[in-house]
């Protein structure tokens, strides 16, 4: 035992709860206490019970039944609360498991009753007392391979059920304690978590002997209580502290603040070589009969008007807001007023108040809310060549570099080591839906009854490793690839090829999946914020004290009458004179809260909520008629009816004070960046005061994976072998529903294909750290308790039943597993190339400049270079008639002379033009006007050429190719009922079956098709004009479409919309027209809005390249000998420094140079048939001076060029 002056004494809370039958009685049941099931690992199951159910009942329900029975659990039950640095699991070495400390074993727990010295009674609490029969709560054995001889170890090599914890009495009787002896007690294993339950140490019915007391208080009726709580480890060299001492460099200080400890007047020498923990709770009116203690437990009508829904807390805290309109009563502890806009409440909560004075800024925070009901789930990598010369292309010439800026060598590696990234992920995905698989397979086939179709001898088949037909094999050999081949690949590949000079290889994350979260429940007044005070004073540390520091006025022990032995530690005698200090009615007010806590009030603790639904699935309907209507942005039921009969669905899970944190967290971001500091200052006040708020929420957790036949519960590893193919992949096990019945065949496994319905609350209860149960909606209330609801989840004219459809809460559809939608750009040449894992490829069609003046085209290649213009031309016929048409004319230095020429060097370019040229006259002006109408709405920030060219020429617009559908995160899930056990290979081809293969009815859901809205009229920083689908430029679907005169154009809307199924495979391909200094979005509902911009290695080359041309025809022109420097360029045979320059008319632009471009015959050979060749020269202004040096005019047909006009430098 450790020497009292070496010592820590380290503070912890106590509370003690007084009950009686009153207590247990109120509201007809005050408890909803219930105790781990460990049998249930058996069978590989979580041993925690499931909700409402299993319950230990602690009074009389019946009429006539009498509580006699029940008054055992009468007394004051007394519990510690381990400091937070013992309940905080990490991983100790990079990339290890996740590990929690020690925590100490012993406790020593004295009663103390004023002018009642023969009360006086003590406790000796072993912990980690483990016995079958003499135990007290259940528990099963610490587990470790080969854990040798029970003997001289607590830990077994498997799991044995036992229980834990016995208190030995110390007093007036009591035998004298002392520390056990047996060899198989001497290694610690108790945590925090004990058996691995996260609510172990918080929840008093789990621990009872272990962190907590019973104190029956026999033959008392009714007294003032006080108790002291001392703890401590029976070897000091296991715990914590002495751990974290041993590391090399370790100091005394830098141990403490580690744990978030803090000791006063610490001396420099001193070194703890132990801890050892005390806590009191003062002045506890225990009384037998009568009423139970007042406490903050609030009534069920104070928190039952108070429940919100949304689709994340902060949602259902704006409902809640806009529901009541007002705060809460005084004293409630709500700091929020009626004038509180519940909208804004919304996005503060998001950190989105600065998102909203964007422009756009309520379509982008509406946006960022809906990508936070959705959970992030790692999407992949993809490597990228960064310049860090910040470097980048080089302007001018678009053939000097490769679209990444490098050559074309470390191009295709890149391109080459994206291929080996992509396969390796995907197989990574489809790796772990098959050890998803095999972990289902292997616990169905250990289940005590199978369906008589299946045979134990063909289960174990599939779960045996020498089977080269199972699926443990199959996964055997995906884990072998994967290691062996795909990820060598990609080191080889990396090692292989030496980087280009100034560039650096990352690694970057590709877009996320989602994973549609459940609804939150928030609940306000249920009087969570009344739990303890810190014992943390400033609340930055927990203040310890060494023994020095123990209040001591000089009196002997007044507890000589415990009977206490030789095993207390040395320094429990004087904790105990600190405590009769402390006790001592003339000391009162005298000492700090750690020492001396405020006195004793009955504890209300919520820590649980257990909730139960019930859902009535609205399916997807008709493939060509569903029941659910896309509006563009939400879904909305409006066909069909719900399927017969409601799935109950029930779950428990821990309260967490959310709203409050996130809401005085965006309160916080926003007085820091606030320029003013008196309101800087008073936002920084509010957000002390909105932390106080009553508030409590916690999701639905596990709605979903109960139509999805998932078990939400842990898993437990499989042993040897298998549990080596399953690796992490146990997270949950399949619940496949009814065994078949005779005669009747199989029955429906209860799996929903999609999330899609409406469901009512039926039961909510919130549970505190004893047990105590506040039963907020109970299935006779149901009917007539209407929540407050988030603007998401509101229910439309349709409701599944007729009767107070405001109890309803609708979950618009979405997909029962993680996905993405895939925006991604291909190359203009091959829809099969994604253009990051091919080298020398780009998505750009061509580069087209709307022409104000003559009302035409400009047509650019990928790289800048002029290609031609669509314009209208006159065209006689035969007849001599005269017809307007649209035309081809190349540019200045293009050598494409008609459309034709496009057909293979620009394809897409050539569809179009051509396709539009067959229209005619009208489809062109029907092009031109929708164009310039939806430019004037967009408005990307940093356009190119508007502060050029004006009102001349538009933006530069992209033709480009890109590829949009869903893609699943792995395998598609399926219908996990015991009919498809073991059909996994149906679901493990399903990316490579053959074309026109019908869908598995396990996976029917796969057909469903979901519409896609591309781009935003109401939304200025959305870049999409138009798109034509697929190879089809017969129709521009337009995002805002004018009046116009043909059927070329047609406005974007749901008969047009892409309706795709979230299947992996399906996939359209799509030519857009957008500019690229903006972002395109796809909106689905079912998945978070989808953005798609061009990146900047296909635009500033090419902006920097390209020349825009203006057509003259004709223009009077003189020349004139101007220095070169005015125009910018040197040319004719003027002497040094001097050039002939055309003095033309042309706009003034505050960048680039202007020139002229003229088609001319050049002298050629006799015989020979000269070759037009474009000639250019530079220009100067027009002016009003006369010049006796100048030629006589000429008239001239050509191009006004500027080249560098939209270069950004």
């Amino acid at each position: 035992m450790a020497d009292r002056d070496d010592t820590l004494i380290v503070p912890v809370n106590v509370d003690a709860l007084v009950v009686n039958q009153d207590l247990r009685q109120r509201d007809g049941q005050g408890f909803r206490r219930w105790r781990p099931d460990f049998n249930l690992l058996r069978h590989s199951l979580s041993p925690e019970v499931a909700p409402f159910t299993n319950e230990d009942q602690w009074n009389a329900t019946g009429e006539h039944e009498s509580d006699d029975a029940y008054k055992q659990y009468d007394g004051v039950y007394v519990r510690w609360e381990l400091p937070d640095a013992l309940r905080q699991g990490g991983a100790r070495t990079p990339g290890g498991r996740t590990e929690f400390p020690l925590v100490p074993n012993r406790w020593l727990v004295v009663r103390q009753v004023p002018g009642r010295d023969d009360l006086t009674t003590g406790w000796v609490v072993e912990s980690d007392f483990l016995d079958p029969e003499d135990g007290t709560s259940r528990f099963i054995h610490p587990v470790r391979p080969g854990a040798g001889d029970p003997a001289n170890t607590p830990y077994r090599s498997t799991i044995i059920t036992t229980q834990i914890g016995r208190k030995q009495p110390i007093g007036t009787g009591g035998t004298a304690w002392s520390e056990p002896a047996d060899a198989s007690r001497k290694e610690l294993f108790l945590t925090a978590v004990g058996p691995g339950i996260m609510t172990f140490h918080a929840y008093q019915p789990y621990h009872e002997n272990v962190f907590s007391l019973h104190d029956p208080l026999t033959g008392v009726d009714s007294a003032t209580v006080n108790y002291q709580i001392v703890g401590w480890y029976s070897d000091p060299a296991q715990e914590e502290l002495r751990r974290r001492l041993d590391v090399a460099g370790a100091t005394v200080g830098s141990v403490l603040a580690g744990l978030g400890w803090t000791v006063t007047d610490l001396a420099e020498s001193w070194k703890p070589g132990s801890t050892t923990y005390c806590g009191r709770a003062l002045q506890v009116q225990w009384t037998r009969e009568g009423a139970a203690p007042d406490s903050d437990r609030p009534e069920k009508t104070d928190v039952r008007d108070r429940i919100a829904v949304g689709s994340s807390a902060d949602e259902a805290h704006a409902a809640l807001i806009a529901g009541a309109r007002a705060a809460l009563p005084d004293g409630s502890g709500n700091a929020i007023d009626h004038t509180t806009d519940p909208a804004l409440l919304h996005a503060l909560a998001g950190g989105l108040l600065n998102t909203l004075d964007e422009p756009d800024g309520d379509v982008l925070t509406a946006q960022a809310l809906h990508k936070g009901w959705f959970q992030q789930i790692p999407g992949g990598y993809v490597w990228r060549l960064a310049d860090t010369n910040a470097k980048g292309n080089a302007s001018g010439d678009p053939k000097s570099v490769t679209w990444s800026g490098v050559s074309p060598e470390h191009e295709a590696w890149l391109a080459e080591l994206n291929g080996h990234q992509r396969a390796y992920d995907e197989a990574e995905r489809e790796l772990a839906a098959l050890q998803q698989r095999l972990y289902a397979l292997w616990w169905m086939h250990s289940l005590p009854l199978i369906p008589p179709q299946y045979s134990r001898e063909r289960l174990r088949a599939e779960i045996d490793p020498s089977n080269g037909d199972g699926l443990a094999a199959r996964v055997a050999v995906a884990q072998g690839d994967l290691r062996n081949t795909l990820q060598k690949a990609i080191t080889d590949c990396i090692n292989g090829h030496p980087l280009p000079d100034g560039y650096e290889l990352r690694k970057e994350t590709l877009p996320p999946f989602y994973q549609a979260t459940d609804p939150t429940v928030v609940l306000a007044g249920a009087k969570s914020h009344t739990a303890h005070k810190p014992l943390t004073g400033d609340g930055t540390a927990l203040p310890c004290r060494m023994p020095s520091q123990i209040v001591d006025d000089g009196r002997a022990n007044p507890f000589a009458s415990l009977t206490t032995g030789s095993g207390l530690p040395p320094v429990a005698p004087a904790l105990l004179v600190e405590f009769a200090c402390v006790i001592d009615p003339k000391d009162a007010g005298k000492y700090t809260p750690d020492i001396a806590p405020a006195p004793w009030r009955q504890p209300w603790k919520p820590l649980l909520f257990q909730w139960r639904v019930d859902h009535w699935q609205v399916p997807y309907g008709d493939l060509n008629d569903p029941n659910w209507t896309f509006d563009g942005s939400h879904y909305q039921w409006t066909n069909g009816s719900a399927a017969t009969g409601a799935v109950e669905v029930t779950g428990r899970r821990f309260l967490v004070p959310l709203p409050q944190h996130t809401t005085s967290g965006g309160l916080e971001r926003h007085a820091a960046g606030h320029p003013d500091a008196e309101t800087a200052k008073a936002l920084t006040a509010a957000a002390a005061q909105v932390k106080d708020l009553d508030l409590l929420s916690q999701r639905l957790d596990g709605l979903t994976d109960a139509f999805a036949l998932r078990n939400p519960a842990p898993g437990v590893s499989p042993p040897g072998r298998i549990g080596e193919l399953v690796g992490d992949a146990f997270r949950h096990l399949p619940d496949p529903g009814k065994l078949p019945e005779p005669f009747k065949g199989w029955q429906d496994s209860g799996f929903t294909q999609i999330r899609a319905g409406q469901f009512e609350l039926r039961m909510l209860s919130i549970v505190d750290e004893f047990g105590q149960s506040l039963d907020v909606l109970l299935p006779g209330d149901a009917n007539t308790f209407v929540p407050k609801v988030g603007d998401s989840l509101h229910t439309g004219p349709k409701t599944v039943e007729p009767t107070d459809p405001g109890r309803f809460v609708q979950l618009p559809p979405r997909l029962l597993q993680a996905a993405r939608l895939r925006f991604d750009f291909v190359a203009e040449h091959n829809d099969a190339q994604l253009v990051d894992l091919t080298a020398n490829t780009t998505p750009v069609g061509a580069w087209i400049v709307p022409n104000y003046v003559d009302r035409s085209l400009l047509c650019y290649a990928p790289t800048g270079e002029p290609l031609g213009e669509l314009r209208l031309e006159l065209r006689e016929g035969d007849a001599g008639d005269v017809t307007t048409v649209l035309g081809w004319g190349p540019l200045p230095d293009s050598r494409v002379r008609t459309i034709d020429d496009l057909r293979d060097a620009r394809p897409q370019l050539y569809a179009f033009a051509r396709e539009l040229a067959a229209k005619g006259p009208d489809a062109f002006a029907d092009l031109l006007t929708t164009v310039d109408h939806t430019l004037a709405g967009i408005d990307p920030g940093t356009p190119y050429g508007d502060e050029v060219l004006g009102a001349l020429l538009g933006r530069p617009l992209a033709l480009v190719r890109a590829r949009l559908g869903f893609e699943l995160d792995g395998l598609p899930v399926a219908d996990a009922g015991w009919q498809y056990a073991l059909d996994w290979k149906t679901q493990a081809a399903w990316g490579t079956r053959p074309d026109g293969q019908p869908t598995p009815p396990e996976m029917a859901h796969l057909d469903y098709r979901w519409p896609v809205r591309l781009g935003n009229a109401g939304q200025k920083g959305d870049g999409l004009i138009g798109y034509f689908s697929e190879d089809d430029y017969g129709t521009f679907y337009a995002v805002a479409k004018p009046d116009t005169r043909t059927g070329y154009v047609a406005e974007i809307a749901d008969a047009n919309w892409p309706r795709l199924r979230a299947d992996s495979t399906q996939q359209t391909h799509l030519t857009l027209l957008l500019d690229p200094q903006a972002t395109v979005h796809a909106t689905t509902d079912v998945l978070p809005v989808t953005t798609l911009r061009l990146p900047t290695r296909f635009t500033r080359t090419a902006m920097a390249a390209m020349q825009v041309a203006l057509r003259l025809s004709p223009v009077l022109t003189t020349t004139r000998k101007v220095p070169g420097k005015d125009v910018g360029a040197g040319g004719g045979n003027a002497p040094a420094g001097f050039v002939n320059a055309l003095a033309v008319p042309h706009p003034a632009s505050p960048q680039g140079t202007w020139d002229w471009a003229e088609l001319v015959v050049p002298d050629a050979p006799a015989g020979a048939g000269p070759a037009p060749q474009w000639a250019h020269e530079p220009i100067v202004q027009i002016d009003q001076a006369a010049r006796l040096d100048e030629d006589g005019p000429t008239v001239r047909t050509g191009f006004l060029r500027l080249t560098g006009g939209f270069d950004s430098k």
